[in-house]
Parts: C-alpha cells; structure tokens; sequence
C-alpha cells in the first residue's frame, strides 16, 4: 500500500479571479438586465464604447466594468443613486470616461483615460472629504496592471465613496 497524501503535479494552480466565477453574469445579459435608472451609472455613455469598433481596449475594459458593476447593483438590496458616467475627448485625444462629484465638503473623480497608443492608457481615483479629511488618490497604467484588479478596486472605489 503507498501513502499518497502528497500529489506530485508539474503545474501550479492558478489563482482564479472572482471575476470568473460561475455565478458571473454572461456577457450577453449586461444589455439585457435592467436596474434602477438611479443607480445606472452607464446610461449617460454611448454603447459604441462597448463594442470593439472604439478600440479593443476600451471595449474590453468597459464590457467587464459593467458587467461588474450591475453584478454588484444587483446584489445589493438598497437603492443607490449614483452620478452618470460622462465621455470626452480631452485635448491630447485620448477618450476619457469619467465619474465625478462634488459635494459641501469634498469631491471624487474616476476615469479611464484610453489613449492612441493603448500602452499610454491609464485610470485613476480620486477623493477628497473635508469634512472627515479623507484623502485618497490612485492612478496606473491599464495595460501594466490586471484589469481584473482594476476594476476590483474601481467597485470598491465606488460603493465606498458613492
């Protein structure tokens, strides 16, 4: 009789994304579902920004930000309501998908900032609260980081400051 307690594998087991779990949302749905118009932060954007027309990049990044993110409206039993998402060109030509805010004591900002030349691609989180003197900043290159990490942490940007 051998003790195998032990399995010898060649492999390394790979750290699955929470992103590609079963209970994920399919690709397809996220046109399909609806949420309160409150809470829709994508409602304000064109739908061309989600398909491969605008760029592979921008449609890969945006298709999984909103798929997350109705995932995560969709868990949620309250009601939000949230600022609209807005899109433009700034004057270097990038495409600029932004959040803001601003409130009494304080403001916050998300934007992906998709450029020509997809390696200069980039996000970031801003905010600022006065009143609790919260400051908290955080920028990166889309394409050096994970964007399953990015959007992560856009989510919990979001649900934390929003």
């Amino acid at each position: 009789m051998e003790n195998n307690y032990f399995i010898k594998t060649d492999s390394m087991n790979e750290k699955k994304s929470y992103l590609s779990q079963p209970n994920m949302i399919p690709l397809q749905d996220i046109y399909t579902m609806s949420i309160e118009s409150e809470a829709d932060i994508f409602s304000d954007i064109p739908l061309s920004l989600f398909s491969e027309s605008s760029g592979r990049q921008i449609s890969s990044v945006m298709t999984k930000f909103k798929r997350e993110y109705i995932r995560c409206i969709c868990q949620k039993e309250s009601t939000l309501v949230m600022p609209k998402l807005r899109c433009y060109e700034d004057e270097e030509g990038a495409l600029v998908v932004q959040l803001a805010s601003s409130w009494k004591s304080g403001n916050a900002s998300l934007y992906f900032a998709f450029e020509k030349d997809e390696d200069e691609s980039s996000f970031g989180m801003v905010w600022n609260d006065d009143l609790k003197r919260n400051f908290e900043s955080r920028s990166g290159s889309i394409v050096l980081n994970n964007v399953d990490e990015i959007i992560h942490e856009v989510l919990d940007f979001i649900f934390r400051v929003y």
